[in-house]
């Protein structure tokens, strides 16, 4: 996949749509600061131009494809090679020429990809609100993992916001206020007879064509039958109504006629009896779900599923909030920890005499920080800033209560 040079400077960016203005708006912060999970995106490493383009590009591909989650999986595939790797090779980046940039590959900046599709997801969430699939495809891999979550959440903040927005002040994004009395307009008693005549009469006639097909045919005409009516601009209540209850009455005869009894418990309790954790019981029972509705199964089949999938989410949600009360119990991040440790471990003549790969094993196990981000920060000691000077303060003020003569400093003047 090609990224087209759609912005050359940034004086290109004034003609930015409303949805592309409230995805930039993040990026723009994750090149100011960092934070306590999030790195600071380095202009040498991506150009902001450059990340401009590239979510462009995409949006384009998505946006004029009739089923663009097929397509979500090939893009995230070209664009994560974004991602450098210490002592690679340029030349054998190709993703350099594809994109005709000049990257410097000696830096870590895995999370530039993630912060490309979840700029994608929110110009798609509030352009493309319909296309549900690829949205959630998108989102899946902007938070692949729990480190990549951090920095697609500010992004799903801002549409949340974006929609609080627009419901107060409607007329300044442009949305017209329905008329509450042309909404509230009941129908007369003849126009309501009037119209559930002939509604009765196109349901009847519909029946009447399929009467000699399977039940599975009927079933796929009526369901089908069904979306037409709701995608028209004025969709009548009444016939869809007739429709969907022909329709459940349809899935019970297919469920009881043809296919297998499936029994919600004895999925839960393969997963349990598999030891899958809950957020992967959640991914395996939405697919499984996602399958059954496609193939029409009973409402009440895919209802309960529905309720397991929420039951795991809310397990999941405690457990990430008991996590952040830890977090929260007293700040410590993975730079400051790994540097006192390092000290600590000179200190007692550890260091010179092994490798850096068994040191970062080691911190890695006391401190459950990433072994992988220990290891690189042998090579980056001097990183610290000032959004690090409160808690050095307080591990100097610990290491002299034990009567140590380690300190820890930070770069005050970054």
């Amino acid at each position: 996949m090609i990224i087209k040079n759609i912005f050359k400077t940034k004086s290109d960016f004034k003609n930015f749509s409303k949805s592309e203005c409230v995805a930039f708006s993040v990026v723009i912060q994750f090149y100011h600061n960092e934070t306590e999970f999030t790195e600071r995106i380095k202009e040498k490493s991506l150009p902001l131009t450059t990340l401009f383009n590239s979510v462009s590009t995409i949006i384009l591909k998505l946006k004029e494809e009739e089923y663009p989650e097929a397509f979500v999986d090939e893009i995230w595939d070209d664009i994560k090679h974004i991602r450098g790797k210490q002592n690679s090779d340029n030349k054998k980046q190709p993703v350099r020429e594809m994109l005709n940039i000049d990257y410097e590959f000696n830096v870590n900046r895995w999370y530039e990809a993630t912060v490309i599709f979840a700029c994608v997801y929110t110009i798609m969430a509030i352009d493309c609100p319909e296309k549900e699939v690829c949205l959630k495809y998108i989102k899946e891999k902007s938070t692949y993992n729990e480190d990549a979550k951090h920095y697609f959440e500010p992004f799903e903040q801002a549409i949340i916001d974006l929609k609080k927005n627009q419901t107060k002040y409607p007329e300044a994004y442009g949305i017209e206020k329905k008329d509450t009395k042309e909404e509230q307009r009941k129908l007369t008693e003849s126009e309501w007879l009037e119209k559930e005549k002939h509604s009765s009469w196109k349901f009847d006639k519909l029946r009447t064509i399929l009467a000699d097909k399977t039940i599975e045919d009927q079933l796929i005409e009526f369901s089908e039958e069904f979306e037409r009516e709701k995608q028209l601009s004025n969709p009548s209540k009444i016939y869809l109504d007739l429709l969907d209850m022909q329709i459940k009455y349809l899935q019970r005869q297919c469920s009881q006629n043809n296919c297998p009894v499936i029994k919600v418990n004895d999925i839960i309790s393969a997963l349990q009896e598999n030891k899958f954790s809950p957020e992967k019981s959640v991914q395996i029972l939405e697919i499984i779900n996602y399958i059954l509705y496609a193939r029409q199964y009973p409402e009440d089949i895919c209802g309960n599923i529905d309720k397991k999938i929420n039951l795991f989410k809310q397990n999941i949600q405690s457990d990430e909030e008991e996590t952040e009360t830890q977090k929260n119990a007293q700040k410590r991040t993975l730079k400051v920890t790994t540097d006192v440790m390092i000290a600590l471990l000179k200190e007692a003549g550890y260091v010179a005499n092994n490798d850096n790969t068994k040191i970062a094993r080691l911190i890695s196990y006391l401190t459950g920080f990433s072994e992988e981000k220990i290891r690189q920060r042998f090579s980056y000691p001097d990183e610290l800033t000032s959004y690090h000077k409160e808690e050095v303060e307080n591990v100097n003020k610990i290491l002299v209560d034990i009567n140590s003569e380690i300190s820890i400093k930070y770069n005050k003047q970054r």
